[in-house]
């Protein structure tokens, strides 16, 4: 099913899928967060380049097209500023399910950013993509993230022993999942 590219929006954010135009203020965004964000992060390292979002930016509209990543920048609906990424992926056509993901820039966190990504992620991924569980999970260590989760509406469903590893380390993560009825879309 090829699902068209489209912008979502509550009004104070606007999630538009990510292309070329986005290089730098993605890098931007990346080099200011790294320290937030290299503990989840495995792409986040000291010598992150714009050559790795280039890359990565490009894969973006095949990944799209094959239906295995919707990937969004969240931007601000007043200034335009790039304020994060958000996206879902892992799209498992056969049990209608995927992961959603998130990150937000330092200079934005605490403002209700990624909840508000979070809600239209979801709306997308039940109304668009059909999806029936939507499944978000944070590292044990990532409260913030688990604090997204719960405040989105996801329930926690347990712990999942030895299920992330980043930069080599591994270590358990929280299993939070959404359904249709969990964000009133069912």
């Amino acid at each position: 099913m090829k699902i068209k590219k489209q912008s979502l929006t509550d009004g104070k954010i606007i999630l538009r899928p990510l292309d070329r135009q986005d290089e730098v203020p993605l890098y931007e965004a990346v080099r200011e967060t790294l320290d937030d964000l290299m503990p989840w992060l495995p792409f986040c390292r000291h010598d992150y380049s714009i050559k790795e979002t280039r890359i990565w930016l490009k894969g973006r509209d095949e990944e799209w097209q094959m239906g295995i990543s919707y990937d969004f920048a969240i931007i601000d609906a007043v200034s335009g500023d790039l304020m994060g990424v958000g996206g879902i992926n892992h799209v498992i056509d056969e049990f209608k399910m995927a992961n959603l993901g998130y990150w937000i820039r330092k200079s934005c966190m605490g403002r209700g950013i990624a909840v508000a990504a979070v809600r239209l992620l979801a709306a997308f991924g039940f109304d668009e993509l059909g999806l029936n569980r939507i499944e978000i999970i944070p590292d044990v260590r990532n409260k913030r993230s688990q604090r997204v989760a719960e405040k989105s509406g996801a329930k926690r469903e347990g712990i999942l022993r030895k299920r992330l590893t980043v930069n080599g380390q591994v270590s358990d993560a929280v299993m939070y999942s959404l359904t249709a009825e969990d964000v009133g879309r069912g």
